[in-house]
């Protein structure tokens, strides 16, 4: 009992240190932020929305906004009158198909719009987090569901007529700035969690599970799964998104049919699981099962096992199952392609002199979901843009940068995992990191995706960023692998004249999108939005992003940043970005007494 009393006032210690600290902190940020004249403007008409006087005063003198919103979370959804409507929309399917007539290049132009093979050789493979509940969005399916505003103003005039091709004139709205001002504001109330937002349609494909025993069978769209109801999974995941361990086992808890294994094989399409076997409950992407960490650590797969939980390590040794040589060379049971999104991927070539070629690789999402200090949420918007770059010298891959918020982290190209299909037909990959044939032979990086807000990295597991004793960070794993290659438009652009060309890839796409310079996504809401608040200068809901337009693409190295770029040789040590980048001069979002847009 004295030791329980003890390491309960511990506890109750740490968590009052970290409010004092957060609380301090955000005091003296407000004292000490230089703000321009016109965000001074704009912080006070923010603070004069709030309908409480005691709201707008405690917002004023302790920099604690919104405190009766956060504490009433009732009252971030509310009932329509016409709910049980179904709301029309315009057909979005046209919309990447609306460019210019590719018959009418010439041979000079054409030649212009080639994007080399090597490019698409070396194209990432993306591990979406296992239990995410904000997956790939499509860009024209966003436009049909966002309505654009000036600020908080309605433009009427394009309120149902905004597509790929006339987006760019939201530029030219007065008021608007040449687009700054300017704003795709969600038209469902975010809170509860429209289909549209959480892309579920677009989660890449799974392998399919044979009850023959042979593998080389197709992935289908999980729809096609029998036996698994994934629609009601996945909508029980979008109702707990505020439990991220709760979400995880609500989307595992669909896969739990698969049958245990009687061979020690697991994962991929052999519709088998380590759960329940006699050879460790850790399955490897390699597709064997083991108990040690070359099973559950980080090439643990959480679709076909048990994979620890950082936050909960469990201590102690555990047991080895011999690890057995696969041929990633032999022909039989050639595995058919997987990973296909119904999102497509965005793809930016952008050709510089010495050789270089920038390939940018950007990834959409409808929903940023921030992320939790003690339990209380900062950061989330509509709309996120992410993008993992590979840069060419003379053809040859040299460096891999990776999207985290507003700074990221630069490798080597060898540093970096890279994943060769096994030629097996299991569905599995072998890993740069395991194999030795592999690593001779594989060419294309992986990265990992974050759940909630997407940020890039180069290795699964916990990301602290930030704040200190890790009270904010990212998690990211081995769950659904996304192979953007196999659906993406990509482009051909010259930084110099800032001339954007759909490519012979794409040769039907449009380009004017690209020049939109607005946000893809709502501003920030203000103080009278039942759904906002801002402790110590964060808000809960922050400005869309701008697009892949404004992400420095003429950049002289590869990091986003036009501070130093530091490349990272290896993957050891720390896993979050240790340095932040100064801020690009284009990027908009910055928030009046608070975080920027992204930050969290």
């Amino acid at each position: 009992m004295p030791t329980q009393r003890f390491g309960r006032r511990c506890f109750a210690g740490f968590i009052a240190l970290a409010l004092t600290y957060i609380i301090v902190g955000g005091i003296i940020n407000q004292a000490t932020r230089t703000m321009t004249a016109a965000e001074m403007i704009e912080n006070e008409e923010w603070i004069d929305s709030g309908k409480l006087w005691i709201d707008r005063q405690m917002c004023r003198w302790i920099g604690i906004c919104g405190l009766f919103h956060y504490l009433n979370k009732s009252g971030w959804t509310w009932q329509h009158i016409e709910k049980n409507i179904p709301s029309q929309h315009p057909d979005y399917n046209d919309f990447w198909t609306s460019g210019e007539d590719p018959d009418s290049w010439s041979d000079e132009e054409r030649e212009l719009r080639e994007i080399p093979q090597y490019v698409f050789d070396y194209a990432p493979y993306v591990h979406l987090f296992s239990g995410e509940n904000y997956w790939p969005c499509d860009i024209a399916e966003h436009l049909v569901h966002t309505t654009p505003y000036v600020n908080y103003t309605l433009i009427e005039e394009m309120e149902d007529d905004r597509n790929l091709t006339n987006l760019h004139e939201l530029n030219g709205i007065d008021g608007g700035h040449s687009g700054k001002y300017v704003y795709l504001q969600s038209k469902d109330n975010v809170e509860e969690l429209p289909r549209w937002l959480g892309g579920e349609k677009n989660i890449p494909n799974a392998p399919e599970f044979p009850t023959d025993g042979h593998f080389g069978k197709p992935w289908p769209h999980l729809g096609d799964l029998k036996d698994v109801d994934l629609e009601n999974a996945q909508q029980q995941v979008l109702k707990a998104h505020d439990e991220a361990e709760s979400i995880n086992e609500a989307n595992k808890a669909s896969l739990r049919k698969l049958r245990p294994t009687q061979n020690g094989q697991c994962g991929g399409n052999s519709g088998l699981t380590c759960e329940g076997s006699a050879f460790g409950q850790c399955c490897s992407i390699y597709g064997y099962c083991g108990q040690d960490d070359g099973y559950c650590g980080e090439a643990c797969d959480p679709l076909a096992g048990k994979c620890p939980n950082p936050l909960k390590p469990t201590p102690g040794p555990h047991r080895e199952l011999r690890k057995r040589d696969r041929d990633p060379n032999g022909e039989r049971h050639r595995p058919e392609k997987s990973g296909r999104s119904s999102a497509p991927a965005i793809l930016v070539v952008v050709p510089k002199e010495d050789g270089i070629v920038d390939a940018f690789w950007f990834f959409f999402y409808s929903y940023n979901l921030g992320n939790t200090v003690l339990n209380v949420r900062f950061g989330n918007h509509v709309g996120d843009w992410e993008h993992t770059a590979v840069r060419f010298v003379h053809g040859k891959p040299e460096h891999v940068y990776l999207s985290e918020h507003n700074f990221g982290a630069a490798y080597d190209y060898q540093a970096v995992e890279k994943y060769l299909p096994a030629q097996d037909g299991s569905g599995t990959m072998l890993g740069t990191w395991s194999n030795a044939t592999a690593a001779r032979r594989a060419k294309r990086p992986v990265v990992y995706s974050a759940t909630g807000s997407h940020a890039m990295y180069a290795t699964p597991g916990l990301h602290p960023y930030v704040l200190p004793w890790g009270l904010l960070h990212d998690q990211s794993d081995r769950g659904p692998l996304w192979d953007p290659a196999q659906n993406v438009h990509a482009f051909v652009y010259d930084h110099t004249t800032q001339v954007l060309r759909a490519s012979t890839h794409s040769p039907k796409a449009p380009v004017d999108w690209f020049h939109y310079a607005g946000h893809w996504g709502d501003k920030y809401y203000p103080l009278s939005d039942p759904r906002q608040y801002r402790f110590a200068g964060e808000y809960h809901y922050v400005n869309g992003p701008t697009g892949p337009k404004f992400k420095n693409l003429g950049r002289d190295d590869v990091c986003q940043g036009r501070g130093p770029c530091k490349i990272r040789h290896w993957l050891g040590g720390g896993r979050g970005a240790d340095h932040f980048p100064e801020e690009e001069e284009i990027e908009e979002g910055g928030l009046p007494g608070g975080n920027m847009t992204d930050m969290i």
